[in-house]
């Protein structure tokens, strides 16, 4: 249980309003667990409030289904119909009014103060969603030993200070919560209500020296005047394609952190870890395999993987995570790109132009290719002729004083290097692009 890896080591900054909380003290006394033993709930709380109930929910309760700290009212009534939930464990600073009725009653577990652990139950399930607030859920269910599979127990992860950007109720916030628990490690937690520059402050003035965020977040964070006192040991990328550019962005700013570009996903789990600084994955683990993974490509040309330790599920009729041979078909495109193996982007994220399947990220690349661009996102724009179109987003490169020519550069680079159904037909320059709470582009 996440319990027995907590001692001294362990502590928690963060702040809540005007507040900050810091250490293991206060963990123990939150909650009265008698009530929720073998129960399955719903929590929705501060991701203060969540890391702390969660240590004292494993093997306690039957099932914990981890709430977005933004998540709506047609999150709720959708998995709802998925779970049946005994209670919402609600902390009184997050709006729960949504959650209907059909849950048996809401627990606002601030105002228990005694902790009085009963025996342990079976192994906990954590229930973490893979779409956004606002999308239709599917539901996999992990274990504790299931998340924890590849996560550093010891040595210099004990050392470091980990940061937390995402939000801990989604699979690679999560991830990072775990990372800290086990390795006993120091977790920096900012207040979700922040503005993001603010955060960046939060974790430099509490020593985070690790952290974990897509590339599109990775990109925002080299843009704010706080990253250049960011001292960092570890870099984590995960979520979206970790470019070449990217990577060297990092390796330039940070030039003595180690740097993993980890592959995962909430119905997968953790597949397997890039550390060589390199854009994709080395063609040979297509035969050897890596750390229990087995690879293979799809006939339509997807990244397929078998993992052996594998034992989450859906739940709420989602169908099955793997076929009957065991493998998982990410959905992500890939190629052979001499003894590497690049990422292209998802499969089903293409954008139909006429009847060409046009993948984002593909043009993307070619984009980034264009002196002056720093970020980009490529979406559907609707036609009433065409049905959809090509349009770009462009983040001009911030030492780029004269943008006036960028939108035509981009035009008509793209016209030589791309098919004429993938030119963007609609290019746009924009402060920041749309990034959404998992800290990948919207689209």
């Amino acid at each position: 249980m996440l319990r027995n890896y907590v001692s001294e080591r362990f502590s928690v900054v963060s702040d809540i309003g005007s507040k900050k909380t810091a250490g293991t003290d206060n963990l123990g006394d939150v909650l009265d667990l008698q009530p929720l033993r073998g129960k399955n709930i719903a929590l929705h709380c501060h991701p203060l409030n969540l890391i702390r109930w969660v240590i004292q929910l494993d093997g306690i309760a039957n099932s914990v289904l981890l709430v977005p700290y933004d998540a709506c009212e047609a999150f709720s009534k959708r998995v709802e119909e998925k779970l049946e939930l005994d209670l919402v464990l609600t902390d009184g600073i997050t709006n729960t009014e949504h959650w209907a009725t059909s849950v048996t009653g809401h627990y606002t577990a601030i105002e228990h103060s005694e902790c009085t652990s009963p025996p342990s139950e079976p192994e906990t399930q954590w229930l973490l969603t893979t779409s956004g607030t606002t999308g239709t859920p599917k539901v996999v269910a992990h274990t504790t030993q299931s998340l924890t599979r590849t996560t550093a127990k010891g040595g210099v992860d004990r050392q470091l200070t980990w940061g937390l950007l995402y939000d801990p109720a989604r699979f690679a916030g999560f991830q990072v919560v775990l990372q800290a628990i086990v390795a006993n490690a120091k977790l920096v937690v900012p207040s979700p209500d922040l503005d993001f520059e603010r955060k960046i402050e939060f974790l430099v003035a509490n020593g985070c020296d690790a952290l974990s965020a897509t590339p599109s977040l990775w990109r925002k964070i080299l843009m704010t005047r706080a990253s250049r006192h960011l001292d960092l040991k570890q870099i984590t990328l995960g979520g979206e394609i970790a470019d070449q550019r990217v990577l060297n962005s990092l390796v330039k700013q940070f030039p003595s952190a180690a740097i993993t570009h980890i592959f995962a996903s909430t119905e997968a789990g953790v597949g397997f870890s890039v550390k060589d600084k390199r854009a994709g994955f080395p063609l040979s683990w297509l035969e050897t395999g890596v750390r229990d993974v087995e690879m293979k490509i799809s006939d339509q040309g997807t990244l397929c993987l078998k993992n052996t330790h594998l034992n989450q599920r859906y739940l709420g009729g989602g169908g099955s995570i793997a076929d009957a041979q065991g493998w998982i078909d990410t959905g992500d495109v890939v190629e052979v790109d001499g003894e590497r193996i690049l990422f292209k982007g998802r499969l089903n994220g293409a954008i139909n132009i006429g009847g060409n399947k046009v993948i984002p990220e593909d043009v993307e690349t070619r984009i980034l290719e264009v002196p002056g661009v720093y970020q980009v996102a490529v979406r559907a724009k609707s036609s009433s002729i065409a049905g959809a179109l090509v349009e770009a987003l462009i983040v001009p490169a911030p030492e780029l004083e004269d943008t006036s020519g960028l939108v035509k550069s981009v035009k008509q680079y793209c016209k030589q290097v791309l098919p004429s159904f993938k030119v963007p037909a609609f290019v746009r320059l924009v402060d920041e692009l749309p990034i959404g709470a998992a800290g990948k582009i919207k689209r």
